[in-house]
């Protein structure tokens, strides 16, 4: 059950990925393509963690599971800039300053940082057998949570709040929210770690809003109806 459900979120990653690169050859943005990473690495980890039990431990399974980490430390914090980015383009004028385009930048290289200590530098991999998959965990002896995940998830609720008071679609939020409930789910208590499902819903509603972004991009702006002479 459990290399199924690898299985499915593995291929509903790779369907996003291609929807979300087609979104970025109609929208050359930043915040595009940095929705686009993440998604793309996530589709290579759950790939390995299903196919774990084929490929057998030794070394090709732990060379196969070294871009996990790589890509989750370089990749998750990405969606802080696309956050930021579909705020601003949601009309939040406020966030269209230097401070908040450099600050973005400034936080997703911190994340990437902490990323990198905790997934590259202190990566101590552990072999898992369990419900039917083998796969290489990190028993890394870094202090504390995954900052940089959990400070890339609040960012982006934040974003989304003001997304949904903007354009009033609240799909963006749900998802956020419905991955942030997905970590707190032990996976002992469905069989299976809720958290992929989380990336995979949450991802989908990003690439959702960026549609409902660019849609509203192409709608032209409505004119005021100029007045009659003499008229109010």
């Amino acid at each position: 059950m459990a290399t199924f459900m690898y299985i499915v979120c593995a291929v509903a990653q790779a369907i996003l990925a291609v929807i979300a690169i087609r979104l970025y050859m109609k929208d050359r943005a930043i915040g595009t393509l940095m929705l686009v990473l993440p998604i793309a690495a996530v589709v290579w980890d759950n790939t390995i963690v299903a196919l774990g039990a084929t490929i057998g431990e030794g070394s090709l399974l732990m060379a196969l599971s070294w871009p996990r980490y790589i890509g989750h430390a370089l990749f998750t914090p990405a969606w802080i800039v696309a956050g930021v980015s579909f705020a601003q383009r949601s009309g939040a004028q406020w966030l269209n300053t230097k401070a908040v385009n450099v600050g973005q930048w400034v936080l997703y290289a911190v994340c990437v940082v902490l990323g990198f200590l905790r997934s590259v530098v202190f990566l101590n991999m552990e072999l898992v057998a369990e419900g039917g998959l083998l796969y290489y965990r990190n028993a890394s002896g870094f202090p504390g949570p995954p900052f940089g995940s959990v400070i890339m998830l609040f960012v982006v609720l934040a974003c989304a709040v003001i997304v949904w008071r903007k354009i009033k679609s609240p799909w963006m939020f749900l998802g956020s929210l419905f991955m942030l409930i997905s970590v707190g789910v032990p996976a002992a208590v469905i069989g299976f770690d809720l958290t992929n499902l989380g990336e995979v819903v949450m991802a989908a509603s990003l690439v959702y809003t960026g549609y409902v972004l660019l849609r509203q991009k192409g709608q032209p702006k409505k004119q005021l109806k100029a007045a009659p002479p003499g008229g109010k």
